[in-house]
C-alpha cells in the first residue's frame, strides 16, 4: 500500500460489496475502487469457509473468494498497510492491532491458487501508471511537497508574487519608452 500511495493512488471504497468490483482508474491521480471490508474474529473462517466450498468439484465457481484474498495479500503486507486502507474506509478493523490484520491475510492466502484473469486488468493497469515516469515523478512531488494546504497555499501565493512582479517589470518597460 505504501508504494501505491508514493505513486499516486488512493484507494477508495467502492458502493459495492461485490468481491469482484474492484477498479482502478486513473484522472490526475490513479484511484483504486474496493468494496468495503469488516475485519473481526470471524473472518478468517468465513474466508477459509468460503475457499474451501469453492474448492469443491461439485461448485460451479471462478474462484471468486480466493482471488480476492490473494489480490489484499498482494496489498496488505505490514500493519502501515492495514493503517493505510483504515484510514481510507476501506477496512474496519475490529480484530485488535492492524499486525493481527496483515498477518492474517498473509497466512490466509498462503498456499492459495487465484484465478489469474479475474484481476489481470486491475494489475495491468496499476503496474503501467506505476511504471509512468511522468505519474510518479508527479505524485512523489506532491506528497514530498505538497501534502500540507500550508504548502499549496504557500505555493501559489509566490507564483501570484512572481507573475505580479513580471506584469509590474512588463509594465515599467512599455510605460517609459
Amino acid at each position: 500500500m505504501k508504494e501505491l500511495k508514493e505513486s499516486g493512488i488512493h484507494v477508495k471504497p467502492s458502493n459495492s460489496n461485490n468481491l469482484k468490483n474492484i477498479s482502478f482508474y486513473c484522472n490526475f491521480m490513479g484511484s483504486l475502487k474496493m468494496p468495503r471490508l469488516m475485519v473481526d474474529d470471524s473472518t478468517a473462517s468465513k474466508f477459509m469457509n468460503l475457499v474451501a466450498l469453492e474448492m469443491c468439484q461439485d461448485f460451479g465457481n471462478d474462484f471468486e473468494v480466493t482471488s480476492y484474498l490473494c489480490f489484499m495479500d498482494t496489498l496488505i503486507d505490514t500493519a502501515e498497510d492495514v493503517k493505510v486502507l483504515r484510514r481510507t474506509g476501506m477496512l474496519h478493523n475490529y480484530l485488535g492491532s492492524d499486525e493481527e490484520v496483515a498477518d492474517l491475510f498473509n497466512k490466509m492466502s498462503r498456499d492459495l491458487v487465484p484465478d489469474q484473469e479475474m484481476y489481470s486488468d486491475v494489475t495491468e493497469n496499476i503496474h503501467n501508471y506505476c511504471n509512468n515516469d511522468w505519474t510518479s515523478n508527479a505524485a512523489q512531488a506532491y506528497y514530498t511537497h505538497f501534502s500540507n494546504p500550508w504548502t499549496c497555499l504557500g505555493f501559489s501565493a509566490a507564483i501570484m508574487g512572481l507573475l505580479f512582479s513580471a506584469i509590474q517589470a512588463y509594465c515599467s518597460l512599455f510605460k517609459s519608452s
